[in-house]
């Protein structure tokens, strides 16, 4: 996967800053960002699930692509641009005023990945069978 950070945002909470913004006095003509808090890689979302998830998550992907992988990678392969174009990049996520203003708790990174997939587990909308182990992934 390759080295890209960025926000999390639980829809929970995206939702309730927008009620909040919306019915709070205080909250008018002001803009919120709203997310857990610092940017996450994928690397560590790959880390969050395997370590929740267990065997579920045997099709995680266990390792991230050094900065010469991936501009090597990206030449042939359009979907890795965009990741090059953040190399070296960690934006920093401000949600100060949502705090202050609205009161507002976002949950952390680790709750809204876990309960995400877990969603999409009951939803039927990823396997929840292992997938069988191949002597690539056992090289990882």
């Amino acid at each position: 996967m390759p080295p890209q950070y960025f926000g999390v945002a639980d829809v929970r909470d995206v939702a309730d800053v927008h009620v909040w913004a919306m019915t709070r006095p205080e909250a008018a003509g002001e803009r919120f960002l709203a997310s857990s808090g610092e940017a996450i890689s994928f690397l560590r979302i790959a880390n969050i699930l395997t370590e929740h998830l267990g065997e579920r998550a045997a099709r995680v992907p266990a390792r991230e692509l050094t900065a010469e992988q991936l501009r090597e990678d990206a030449r042939t392969n359009p979907a890795l641009r965009e990741a090059l174009s953040q190399l070296g990049k960690i934006p920093v996520l401000r949600t100060d005023k949502a705090r202050r203003l609205l009161g507002w708790q976002p949950r952390d990174a680790v709750t809204t990945i876990v309960d995400t997939t877990e969603s999409l587990f009951r939803h039927g909308l990823i396997d929840s069978q292992p997938a069988p182990r191949s002597a690539e992934h056992d090289q990882s």
